[in-house]
Order: structure tokens, then C-alpha cells, then sequence
């Protein structure tokens, strides 16, 4: 029988196993029969979106069970047939590869511009006439980044690759030659291990405290609220408003502020961001959309916005981030 791991990410960046099948059959009856369990495991709480490879029974078993939640397909898993289905003569002698990886997996493109720089890329070696890549265009929506953007935490995957680190997990616990009862047994040492991981480093989150380095009260506060491995995440974002960030253009409060913020990505290279502020709502809204895709705020609101709050309000800490988040479900 096939073993099925759901795996997610936890307040620690860690991966994390929500539930397993057993599958005799890789059909549409099957993986409907298993989402159906997960869901009622859940307690009738849908994810926002569920990544896999492109396998038939399962694109027909998401729709079939889940209502809300979107579908994805693994980028990973596309991307490496790109020379199989290109020819490997156009991606070893020119930069065709590079180019399309660099549309593709892009997260600061909107649909639009995803579309165009693709039909630049397409139109330059000339492959129009490409099936393959034709219909994955087709598909665009179900496996590029630039179509998650306003999906809750809809970039914090993009691949199948934690499921497949989680495989791997599990394959020291495994006997092909073992009874069901035997399977069980190294499971639940498996899954001792995983739970013994994780409350060290809720251990370490709740008894210790990263080193603070830009004397920033939204970073000091950061380090109270975060779990250390998120808290090092945002501490990048807080260098980079520091370091990098500067405000180019504003409109006056009325009472909605835009602001025009530009960083440097490198010695001959400045970003221009729309970022907008509402002092009515305290609103905040930045056109990197980060804070959307992976749920921390960036450089750029960080830049604007750490000396009008003394903290991060709290509507911008996620509780699937924070110290805290195993006290109640929810993002």
C-alpha cells in the first residue's frame, strides 16, 4: 500500500505531518476516500490550497471534496520536464532556460506582467508551436506564483518539496518487510520524534531571545512575539529597510499617504515600491504584496511605518507565526 503523509509548515518554519493514508489504489475513489478523511479530521476546516504533482486522480479528487480550498501544482516537477519537452540543444546553448526561470518563478510579478514577459520569452526562441508549453501556460494559473500573490500565505509553498524531505523522514522508520502492526509501531516513533523536535524548539522560543541589532522598536517587539525562526526572517526585512530603503515621492495625508519607496537590489540597481498608507484605518498596504504571499511585513512598510507605532500593530502579526499559535487554530 502506498503511505500518504499531509505535511505543512508549523510556527517554526518546520515541516509538520497533519495526518497519513494508507492507499491501495492511486484512483480518483481513493484520493477522494482520503481527502474526505483529512477534512473530517480537521474538523471541517479546509486549507487555503493544496500543492501536488500533476497525477489525474488527484486533480480530479481536490474539486470533488474541498469547496474552498485551491488546487497547485508543484513547480518543481514542471520545471525539470522543461528540457525534455524543449530540447536539451536550446537550453545547454543558449539563456532560454534562465530567462523562462526567471518569469516563472518570480513572486513580485502581477498576472499581467507574468503574461507578457512569458510571450517575450516564447516569441524570442520561437516556440509559439510548442505544446507542451502551451498548455502549461494554459495551467498558469495553478502553478505560478504571480497567480498566488493575493492568496493567504498563497507563496509559502510552491513545491512539493517538504512533502518529499518528509518521505524521506519516514523512510528511517520503514520495514518493506514488516507486518501493518510493526508499520505502526515505527510510525509512532516517528511521529515521537517530530513532537519531541518541535517542543524544543517551542522550548527555545519561549526561554531564549535572538540577539536585536538595529535598535528598531518594531524588531524588539518582533523578538518578544516570533518564533526565533520567522523572528530571523523579519530581522532581514528590518536590515533591508535600514540598509537599503529610502522614500523617493509621497502624496500629501488625505487621509490616505502613498509613498513612493525605492531600494537598492545592487551597486547599479534601485526597486521602486507603491506603498500606501491609511492614518484613518491604519492601513497598510505595500505593491510587493509580502505580507500577502508569507504573512510578514516587508522593508518597505517597515521602513515607512516603524517610527509611527512603537509596535507592529497587531493586526500584521499572523498567530501561524508567533510563539503562541498552538493555542488556537486559525492562520
Amino acid at each position: 500500500m502506498k503511505f500518504a503523509p499531509f505535511t505543512g509548515i508549523d510556527n517554526h518554519k518546520k515541516s509538520i505531518t497533519f495526518g497519513c493514508v494508507l492507499l491501495d489504489h492511486e484512483d480518483d475513489d481513493s484520493f477522494i476516500w482520503a481527502f474526505q478523511q483529512f477534512l473530517k479530521a480537521m474538523g471541517g476546516k479546509e486549507p487555503n490550497y493544496i500543492i501536488s504533482d500533476q497525477d489525474a486522480g488527484i486533480i480530479n479528487a481536490v474539486p470533488a471534496v474541498f469547496k474552498k480550498a485551491r488546487h497547485r501544482f508543484c513547480m518543481w516537477h514542471i520545471m525539470k520536464k522543461v528540457t525534455d519537452k524543449v530540447g536539451s540543444t536550446i537550453c545547454k546553448e543558449t539563456d532560454f532556460l534562465s530567462r523562462l526561470n526567471n518569469v516563472v518563478w518570480s513572486e513580485d510579478l502581477e498576472p499581467e506582467e507574468f503574461e507578457e514577459n512569458w510571450a517575450k520569452v516564447i516569441s524570442e526562441f520561437s516556440l509559439e508551436d510548442n505544446k507542451w508549453l502551451t498548455d502549461k501556460f494554459a495551467e498558469r494559473d495553478q502553478w505560478i506564483p504571480a497567480y498566488f500573490r493575493n492568496v493567504p500565505m498563497g507563496n509559502i509553498l510552491k513545491t512539493t518539496q517538504r512533502s518529499e524531505s518528509s518521505n524521506s523522514f519516514f523512510k528511517r522508520f520503514e520495514n518493506k518487510y514488516g507486518t501493518l502492526v510493526e508499520f505502526w509501531m515505527r510510525f509512532e516513533s516517528a511521529m515521537d520524534q517530530q513532537r519531541h523536535n518541535l517542543k524544543l524548539l517551542e522550548a527555545q522560543s519561549h526561554n531564549s531571545m535572538p540577539e536585536t541589532l538595529f535598535g528598531s522598536n518594531w524588531e524588539a517587539h518582533a523578538v518578544k512575539v516570533y518564533t526565533h525562526e520567522v523572528f530571523f526572517y523579519f530581522q532581514k526585512e528590518v536590515k533591508f529597510s535600514v540598509n537599503a530603503c529610502s522614500v523617493c515621492g509621497y502624496t500629501p495625508p488625505d487621509p490616505v499617504t502613498n509613498f513612493e519607496v525605492s531600494i537598492v537590489e545592487d551597486a547599479n540597481k534601485r526597486k521602486r515600491y507603491a506603498v500606501e498608507y491609511n492614518r484613518r484605518t491604519m492601513d497598510v498596504r505595500c505593491a510587493c504584496k509580502l505580507f500577502e504571499r508569507k504573512g510578514i511585513l516587508c522593508n518597505h512598510i517597515i521602513w515607512i511605518c516603524s517610527g509611527k507605532f512603537k509596535e507592529i500593530p497587531e493586526k500584521y502579526i499572523l498567530r501561524r507565526w508567533s510563539k503562541n499559535a498552538h493555542l488556537k487554530p486559525g492562520l
